[in-house]
């Protein structure tokens, strides 16, 4: 027979792990009052957003752009803050981990082991994968079971000038912290996988299994995700899709993270109500959640930033020798999508770095197409 479930342990250790959550929902909605409040800003977000909306990049109207930033009087780096959000939103999962910044410079030096064991691992995979082109070679060979093409199609912040922001500007570390919940949530998953297929009388033990499985995984991811950043994407003409390479890898991911982080977390729970200590396993599952978004955000800070640029630029360099893929371009003007060829992605990557001289004027950009979610811009109450 087996022992009774502890329902009062069960329901404070839910409650624990509800908590996240009820902090994140506030945070959340203060953040999109915050980044678009008063009629200055909310008139720049709606332009920004109908240049992204249409298809194009921010860079043929960078100067039209700042002319309007600065006719509304805000400053730069407000207005490269209002880009970088609207060009990495920031969704629940975000804020589910936001606390973990509040204790980041205390709580760095205790995952400091972590980071300088991992971050040598680093190297290891960025050999393997990337110099001696096997992540190449794998999406050649995805190109060819699944009858794929991979094309090339820049994204919208291609050749922004979110790049002049200072490191420590807080629109950079939007940007950087956009990517951390993929690899904050696969190093609890880590955990939770140890710890229900182990099941050791040690919480050490159990601990450092996780932390090498995690650096392992963590380590790969961060090496991938650097590498995808180079607006490749797949093309499925039989179903008539296109599936940009980054969100390809994400959409195998979240199900498999996602689903597998609800199934541990309610087994191992019943399993510590009917003989164990809920509430304990509650905290330690918070506790292990904060740790890994702080290794998290170190790696993607640290390793972005010191290596991330020439992993894009070595992997790019290879799939234009390897694959060749040609640039399209895909937009929208007054309901009508044009999809075309270009040039060539080499073409394209020398275009994007000089776009700067090719600028577009304030009546092209008064002429692209309005989003139906475009924002609703209030009376300028000073008018």
């Amino acid at each position: 027979m087996a022992p009774p479930v502890d329902v009062s342990g069960l329901m404070w250790a839910i409650g624990l792990l509800l908590i996240p959550v009820v902090l994140a929902i506030p945070m959340k909605i203060t953040w999109q009052y915050w980044i678009g409040s008063g009629h200055e800003g909310t008139e720049y977000r709606g332009m920004v957003r109908q240049i992204i909306d249409s298809g194009r990049q921010l860079s043929p109207f960078r100067a039209t752009l700042d002319d309007l930033a600065r006719g509304l009087r805000i400053a730069p780096s407000r207005q490269r803050l209002i880009e970088a959000d609207l060009l990495h939103p920031l969704s629940l999962s975000h804020f589910l981990i936001l606390p973990a910044l509040i204790i980041f410079p205390l709580a760095v030096i205790v995952a400091l082991p972590v980071i300088i064991i991992g971050f040598p691992f680093l190297f290891l995979v960025e050999y393997i994968l990337i110099k001696n082109r096997v992540l190449m070679n794998i999406l050649k060979l995805v190109e060819t079971w699944l009858h794929w093409q991979v094309i090339h199609i820049p994204k919208p912040h291609r050749g922004a000038e979110l790049t002049k922001a200072r490191i420590g500007e807080f629109s950079q570390h939007v940007v950087h912290f956009a990517q951390v919940p993929q690899g904050t949530f696969l190093g609890l998953f880590a955990w939770l996988m140890v710890h229900w297929t182990l099941k050791t009388d040690s919480f050490w033990v159990e601990l450092s299994i996780a932390v090498g499985l995690y650096i392992f995984l963590l380590g790969i991811l961060s090496v991938i995700n650097n590498a995808f950043e180079s607006d490749l994407v797949f093309v499925d003409p039989s179903k008539g899709r296109l599936v940009p390479v980054d969100q390809w890898l994400e959409s195998i991911l979240k199900p498999i993270v996602g689903i597998g982080l609800l199934f541990l977390i309610g087994r191992n729970l019943l399993d510590e109500a009917r003989g164990g200590n809920p509430v304990l396993f509650a905290t330690t599952v918070l506790s292990l959640l904060y740790g890994a978004a702080i290794v998290g955000i170190a790696y993607r800070w640290g390793y972005s930033l010191w290596r991330g640029t020439r992993v894009k630029s070595i992997f790019e360099a290879q799939i234009v020798e390897g694959l060749a893929p040609l640039s399209y371009d895909l937009t929208r003007n007054k309901g009508r999508i044009d999809f075309r060829v270009r040039m060539t992605m080499q073409e394209r990557m020398q275009v994007i770095s000089g776009l700067s001289s090719n600028q577009m004027s304030f009546d092209e950009l008064q002429n692209l197409p309005t989003s139906d979610s475009a924002d609703i811009i209030p009376d300028n109450p000073m008018e």
